[in-house]
């Protein structure tokens, strides 16, 4: 699960996934715990390592849902937070 939400997510080249994703409370409060527990560790190997069966399943259902949309429909629904106006 870990190597699919890196390659549905990370390595996307559509940013409208990153920020979609990253933009979920539900993903922000398990990094939050990672990064905890990766810093504890003295930050051997990546925070996403860190993550517990249960926060793994989330975080993939997340991105799942997320790249079932298409671009254009995530910017139409995160774009005004992010894209300048003129």
């Amino acid at each position: 699960m870990r190597s699919e939400i890196i390659r549905l997510i990370d390595e996307s080249r559509e940013v409208i996934y990153k920020i979609a994703f990253y933009s979920q409370p539900e993903v922000q409060e398990v990094l939050e715990r990672v990064s905890r527990r990766w810093e504890e560790s003295g930050y051997q190997g990546r925070p996403i390592d860190y993550a517990n069966v249960e926060e793994l399943e989330m975080l993939y259902k997340i991105a799942r849902r997320i790249v079932s949309y298409s671009p254009e429909e995530l910017w139409s629904i995160y774009g005004r937070e992010y894209l300048p106006t003129a």
